[in-house]
């Protein structure tokens, strides 16, 4: 997929663009995400992983280590397929 994006100046012209760029087979039209939360995910994923592009999931991910190393912290551990069945098993 490829996509464009448009900064657009004059905002009244927006209903119009959405309107005529709409009716074209094909094209999809989405919000932006909010430019502030943006992030490299590659410094964080050496896959690149698109959950890591949003500096919201890495601060969430990072809280949670950060809570899974507090005293007395309770965490399970699953380093085989058999483990993770038997865990999503016991869900």
């Amino acid at each position: 997929m490829t996509q464009i994006v448009l900064n657009i100046e004059d905002a009244s012209l927006i209903p119009s663009l959405k309107k005529i760029l709409g009716a074209i087979k094909g094209i999809t039209i989405s919000n932006p995400q909010d430019a502030t939360h943006d992030v490299d995910p590659y410094e964080i994923s050496p896959s690149g992983d698109s959950f890591f592009a949003d500096s919201r999931n890495v601060k969430a991910v990072e809280e949670d280590i950060a809570k899974a190393h507090q005293t007395g912290a309770t965490f399970t551990r699953l380093e085989s397929k058999e483990d993770i069945t038997e865990f999503i098993n016991s869900l």
